[in-house]
């Protein structure tokens, strides 16, 4: 079902505009949020594909020594990690900030036991069109494929006349309250909402509330993506967080990567304090991977989500009743700027 990831809040617009935006979107969404909408209940996020991920992170230290463009690396030890973590904050949600004028692909895949205990898999893909209307940012969402089976062109265009309805619909509701985006504040990394419930169940999943509310030690330089990072341990989580939604934090640790150039966190990874060994993470293969927000690099220099996932199998206590491996995968960045100008006037206009 399609979903509207909603940017800010706007107010109701005429249902002509709607229906014009429809005739717009069906002719020129060939291609393909803020927030994650996988299923019922569960929200959405952003992207452009780069080489497929490896199978497994490669890391590797570098020599303190190491140079980056010709330019030798400072000491570790010189780094200022506090100014290094809010600088992160800042740049990194700065960045995202440009993802509205983005289109991209959206691929959802999960993992669940069924009562039988056998596990069942299911993968669908999404096209996200952004949507701005008189300033106001959105993406809207519908599906494309289901089980790498493209959607007939009936069930397509149902999809998106689906897609067209809920914008109007948003238009008349408090877009926070329909797309499960936290309240609105300082500006921050892309937050994904994962098995978002009106119970209340459901975890927000970003790289801002790590950088914001936990501490972080053992820096050291490595090697990720062909790039140097600044890797960091990340602990002491607990004692800032107010929302069920975010209380699994204080039971986990992990690593974060920040690009030693672009000061963007490229990786992001965390786990149940009881596997937070060094060993145990370097031994770690993909399939136990608990919780990883990942990053790439577009020509342009914008870093823009490429994977979220977030392994809760047998974990429901921990992450507030959600017990499925759900992964978003984020692929083919475009830079469009779709505009509602006038209450009469939809524009599309793309741009190199």
């Amino acid at each position: 079902m399609s979903r509207i990831i909603g940017y800010c809040n706007s107010r109701q617009r005429s249902a002509l505009i709607i229906r014009q935006l429809l005739k717009t979107l069906v002719l020129a969404i060939s291609l393909s949020v803020l927030h994650l909408t996988a299923y019922p209940q569960t929200i959405s996020v952003v992207t452009q594909q780069e080489p497929p991920p490896e199978a497994k992170v490669q890391t590797a230290y570098i020599l303190r020594n190491a140079a980056i463009n010709g330019a030798r690396l400072p000491e570790i030890s010189s780094l200022d990690i506090p100014l290094l973590i809010r600088e992160s904050d800042r740049v990194g949600a700065a960045m995202h900030l440009q993802l509205p004028e983005y289109t991209y692909i959206q691929t959802r895949l999960s993992r669940e036991l069924n009562q039988r205990g056998k596990l069942i898999e299911h993968s669908s893909a999404y096209e996200a069109y952004p949507l701005k209307v008189n300033g106001h940012h959105r993406h809207v969402i519908s599906m494309i494929s289901e089980d790498g089976v493209p959607l007939s062109p009936k069930r397509l265009k149902q999809e998106r006349l689906e897609a067209a309805k809920e914008i109007e619909e948003a238009e008349r509701e408090n877009t926070s309250e329909l797309s499960g985006v936290p309240p609105t504040g300082t500006e921050k990394y892309i937050t994904a909402g994962i098995g978002l419930s009106q119970a209340g169940d459901g975890v927000w999943v970003g790289v801002s509330q790590f950088l914001q509310k936990c501490s972080f030690e053992k820096p050291r330089y490595e090697r990720l993506a062909d790039r140097y990072m600044i890797a960091l341990n990340i602990h002491s989580c607990s004692g800032n967080n107010s929302t069920p939604r975010e209380r699994y934090m204080a039971e986990m640790a992990g690593v974060v990567w920040i690009d030693a150039v672009d000061k963007v966190v490229a990786r992001l990874e965390a786990w149940p304090m009881r596997a937070a060994t060094e060993q145990e993470r370097e031994a770690a293969a993909p399939e136990v991977e608990t919780l990883v927000y990942e990053q790439m690099r577009l020509k342009n220099g914008l870093w823009v989500p490429k994977r979220i996932r977030l392994n809760a199998i047998g974990k429901s206590a921990l992450f507030n009743g959600i017990d499925r491996d759900m992964t978003f995968e984020f692929s083919i960045y475009q830079h469009y700027n779709t505009e509602v100008n006038e209450l009469q006037q939809v524009t599309l206009k793309s741009k190199p």
